[in-house]
């Protein structure tokens, strides 16, 4: 079949969107932890669909973003509240990350869980980690395990290691003790979405998303038009996901990613990476490459990105006091760039193929 001219073009312009989307942009002021999260930062021009318009101040606030209401998830609910009955250390290879049970309460029984301490080394190593979480769950998105902030107090983490002396010597030199006596812990659960598959360790094994036959075959998948024999619809969406996500936040050192053999499901668990405060444009070529060819996208992507305006973000992840910010004002700006670049590159799909055809996932 002969490629249409148009599409071609499209094509070669959406693609050039996001090479530009991801460039560093010398000469232009660059905003501070501590600057004014609500001061404008100026943005690559981009297609209408990715344009948002900045609302008019208005003496009331806008409410929060419902992604940070805890309570409305049953999930993170239980991460939050239930009482945590035993502890073990994952390995002294990741010395802050343990293994523990809770005692959930709806429906009551002990399940699993895994807990990131914040320990004086690295005191905002989860921001990271919760900061992804959140973005995955603005934008619908199903690869990440839920996790919450849950500050845990010397009394109790005392009380859970009393049996394992070496633990509790070594967290009573380097745990990152706040003044009111409590830890930051990072909880989430080990399998992922809102149901009780959320509580099982899923099985499977890591697949590396460079030369490995699985993420060359769910590239082939992804790169295709129209559905190929064999293909795994549910897998490709976790797929695209999985490149849509370490993209927009310049996750550049994933190597692999955890498959689930039984429910053929990729879970994305290791996101401490994610974020950060400046990205090499070489490695965010990489994410590049894997992202351009996609031809079809998750059906409520496209609407989910342009909700996700810079207004939203900052509600999402650099609301509230300083210290709590899980993202700096560059960083948001980066964001906001690479949504744009990725909503160009739907659009250009969209013109070529029509939206049914594209957004299918």
């Amino acid at each position: 079949m002969n490629p249409r001219p148009l599409g071609g073009v499209l094509s070669r312009i959406a693609a050039t969107a996001l090479v530009l989307g991801a460039c560093a942009r010398e000469g232009q002021p660059q905003p501070t932890e501590g600057g004014d999260p609500q001061a404008p930062a100026k943005a690559t021009p981009s297609a209408v669909t990715a344009t948002s318009m900045t609302p008019a101040a208005s003496a009331a606030p806008r409410p929060a973003p419902k992604e940070l209401d805890v309570e409305a998830d049953p999930v993170r609910r239980e991460l939050l509240h239930a009482p945590i009955k035993s502890v073990a250390l994952v390995g002294w290879s990741r010395p802050g990350m343990f293994g523990v049970t809770l005692e959930r309460r709806d429906p009551p029984r002990l399940a699993p869980a895994l807990l990131l301490l914040a320990l004086a080394e690295h005191p905002v190593a989860y921001r990271g980690s919760l900061a992804f979480e959140r973005l995955a769950r603005a934008l619908g998105m199903r690869v990440v395990p839920a996790a919450v902030l849950r500050r845990i107090g010397t009394g109790e983490l005392g009380a859970l290691f009393a049996g394992q002396r070496d633990l509790r010597d070594y967290l009573s030199l380097h745990a990152a003790v706040q003044n009111d006596g409590t830890v930051d812990a990072l909880m989430f659960a080990p399998g992922r979405g809102d149901g009780p598959g959320a509580w099982a360790s899923p099985a499977g094994h890591n697949v590396t998303l460079d030369h490995s036959l699985e993420a060359e075959t769910w590239a082939r998948w992804a790169a295709s038009p129209d559905p190929l024999p064999g293909e795994r619809t549910a897998l490709l969406a976790d797929y695209v996901e999985t490149l849509v996500l370490d993209y927009l936040t310049g996750h550049v050192l994933r190597r692999a990613v955890h498959f689930d053999d039984v429910a053929g499901a990729i879970h994305l668990t290791d996101n401490a990476a994610a974020f950060p405060s400046k990205v090499d444009p070489r490695a965010l070529d990489v994410l590049l490459s894997r992202l351009r060819p996609v031809a079809r996208f998750p059906r409520g992507l496209q609407q989910a990105l342009l909700a996700l305006d810079r207004d939203h973000a900052r509600d999402l992840l650099a609301s509230g006091p300083f210290e709590t910010w899980l993202v700096s004002p560059r960083t948001l700006v980066d964001l906001d760039e690479r949504r744009k670049s990725l909503l160009t590159l739907i659009s250009a799909r969209v013109a070529e193929r029509g939206e049914p055809a594209v957004l299918s996932l």
